[in-house]
């Protein structure tokens, strides 16, 4: 039993840890986890596995509000009472377990009675020679002490020196940098001075030369200036050819807009006319249900119409009904997803599988209609998502169900699920739906 219950926990824990929108779990979940692992495999949970099991269910229905509703208050909440179902059943079978060596012991009390008149005389004599040796070893450290207080005097003596030491390089550094900061103003006054005299001499030099450049500067202005209105005119003749490719690039993206907006209009035409033609597949039959959810437009087909108790194989009114639902389908190329739900009688495992199988054959017959495979995921969620009550059979009946979701445009469908593994895999032959 144990067993079994574990790894339909462990299965749980790896559904909420692959969801595509989740946050990280919270701390109380997964403290509820770790103490359900410790308790489910330790010698208290074995004798104890009433106690167990209801810290499994406990933890299953933290798990279950975690894939709801992510870090909510009912979700740390409920892995808190998991968290303290499993301390209790460890509490329990700790207390069990001490009750069955608490006899042992009285039995092994007794016979140890008869030997411990001798051992008390031979663990006196030992006691007293350790006393002795504590002694001893209590001397060694009182005389270890106070050498280590006398070369910590030492040590603090020979900083105060190296401190002392290193002031007194300081202020002689310092010193010498006033030197050295003296000796930089006077080099930096006699610098300004030969400056003062190399400026006088350029003045004289410039006025000198000035006549001279004059003449040459008034032609090179002039060379210049018919080489300027030749450089203008080519400028001219390329922003002219650099306009016209303006142009042409504008008119060339307004093109592209154009044909883009009409491909989105018609996407939105397929898409409109699909959801009309499935809305008249709703009208027309009771055993399909559309309505629309912020991740899509989602068609709910009842189970008992698709399949056998227990079956994945599609039954002949289930071919016509999806052969109606290809027909819609067709009329739009967004991305579906196909989701198998079950009730919650049998074991998780067998419920995600066969969940999965039959929205995989769901799938199987869309695409023999002629629905394209890229544009499908098969999801298979077990009991994990019910829409009524699993305590009544009405409830069960509609829980057991596929829904296709069709998103809008390029977003992505919402939700989250996972390929459930075979029956063969895990271990479990119990019935499903």
């Amino acid at each position: 039993m144990l067993k079994h219950g574990w790894k339909a926990l462990a299965v749980a824990t790896a559904l909420v840890a692959v969801g595509c929108a989740h946050a990280p779990p919270p701390q109380e979940l997964l403290n509820a986890r770790a103490a359900y692992q410790e308790v489910s495999t330790s010698p208290q949970g074995r004798v104890r596995p009433r106690d167990v099991a209801e810290a499994r269910d406990a933890l299953l229905e933290a798990e279950r509000e975690y894939d709801r509703s992510e870090d909510s208050p009912r979700t740390r909440s409920l892995s808190y009472v998991a968290l303290r179902k499993a301390e209790i059943a460890e509490a329990r079978g700790t207390a069990d377990l001490a009750a069955r060596r608490q006899a042992e012991a009285q039995a092994a009390l007794r016979q140890a009675q008869a030997l411990q008149w001798q051992r008390s005389q031979a663990e006196l004599d030992a006691a007293r020679q350790q006393l002795a040796q504590a002694e001893r070893e209590r001397l060694t450290a009182l005389r270890q002490q106070q050498q280590a207080r006398q070369l910590a005097l030492t040590q603090q003596q020979e900083a105060e020196r190296l401190r002392l030491a290193a002031q007194q390089q300081a202020q002689a550094q310092q010193q010498e940098a006033e030197r050295l900061r003296r000796d930089a103003q006077r080099r930096q006054l006699e610098a300004e001075r030969l400056r003062s005299l190399a400026q006088q001499q350029r003045s004289e030099t410039q006025r000198l030369s000035g006549e001279a450049t004059r003449r040459q500067e008034e032609e090179q202005r002039r060379l210049r200036a018919e080489a300027e209105s030749q450089r203008l005119a080519q400028e001219s003749h390329e922003l002219l050819q650099r306009t016209a490719e303006l142009e042409a690039e504008q008119e060339a993206r307004r093109q592209a807009e154009r044909e883009l907006e009409r491909e989105r209009q018609a996407r939105l035409e397929a898409e409109q006319r699909a959801t009309e033609a499935l809305t008249r597949l709703e009208s027309t039959t009771r055993d399909v249900k559309v309505r629309e959810e912020p991740r899509g437009l989602v068609l709910t087909l009842s189970g008992q119409v698709l399949f056998a108790s227990n079956a994945v194989d599609l039954l002949p009114a289930a071919r016509e009904r999806l052969t109606e639902v290809a027909t819609a389908l067709k009329a739009s190329d967004s991305a579906l997803v196909i989701e198998g739900h079950t009730d919650s009688l049998g074991s998780d495992a067998m419920n995600e599988a066969l969940s999965y199988e039959r929205a995989e054959r769901v799938r199987e017959f869309l695409v023999s209609q002629g629905v394209s495979r890229d544009r499908i995921e098969v999801r298979g969620l077990g009991e994990y998502r019910p829409i009524a009550n699993n305590s009544t059979p009405e409830g069960r009946a509609n829980n057991r169900r596929v829904e296709i979701i069709v998103s809008r445009g390029d977003e992505a469908v919402g939700g989250s699920g996972v390929q459930a593994p075979s029956p063969a895999e895990e271990g479990d032959t119990r019935p499903a739906r």
